[in-house]
This record gives structure tokens, sequence and C-alpha cells, in this order.
């Protein structure tokens, strides 16, 4: 495993999952200000955040049955479930809907990946 290409995964994962969830969490609580201008930004976000999540769990998870895959499969499970309710709901109020309900399920992902280590 190449030391370098596991820094620059995790950091493109941690960076970018930090900008979609901060963006969600901005706008689920400003009532969609600014929605247009972040909707494909934050869909690239997402879709890096979960294509190096993918990665990772490649490179330092396969084949892994413990506690911390369980959390970090839930999370990522939590993820998902974001992206597709935040980005299926594209227009006025049900777009603000997605988002909230992307916020929650985002905030459930962090928690996940944050605690992955510990369980």
């Amino acid at each position: 495993m190449n030391l370098a290409f596991v820094v620059v995964a995790v950091s493109m994962h941690v960076l970018s999952s930090i900008f979609w969830a901060g963006t969600t969490f901005a706008l689920s609580r400003s009532g969609g200000l600014g929605l247009q201008a972040l909707r494909r930004p934050q869909m690239a976000a997402a879709a890096v955040a979960i294509l190096s999540g993918i990665g990772l769990w490649a490179l330092l998870h396969r084949g892994g049955h413990g506690n911390a895959e369980h959390a970090l499969a839930t999370g990522a499970a939590a993820a998902l479930i974001a992206a597709l309710v935040q980005f299926g709901l594209l227009r006025g109020e049900r777009a603000l809907r997605g988002q909230r309900v992307a916020a929650g399920l985002l905030a459930v992902a962090a928690l996940c990946m944050a605690v992955a280590r510990y369980v």
C-alpha cells in the first residue's frame, strides 16, 4: 500500500466531506438562501467524498467485518441516502426539505466515521 496515495485519498475524502456537510448544514439553516449557487459544488463534493470513500474502503477495510467496518458502513449508507435525497429533490420547497433531511443523515455519517476507530 502506497502511503502517499492513502494520504491523498484521505485528504480528498475529509475535505470534500467537510464542504458537502458544511454547506448542507448552512443551507438547511438559512432557508435555502444560496441553494442554486451551491448546487453543483455540493454535487461535486459529494461525488468526490463518495468515490474516495469507496477507494479507501477497498484499500483499508476490504474483507473486514469488525465493529469499525460496521460503523463505517452505517455512515456510508447514511451518506449515500443523503446524496439521493438531496440531489433527487432539485427545486423549490422540496429542495430545501432535501437539504434538511440530508443534513441529519450527514450528521449521522460524520458521527459514524468519527467513532469507527473506537468501537
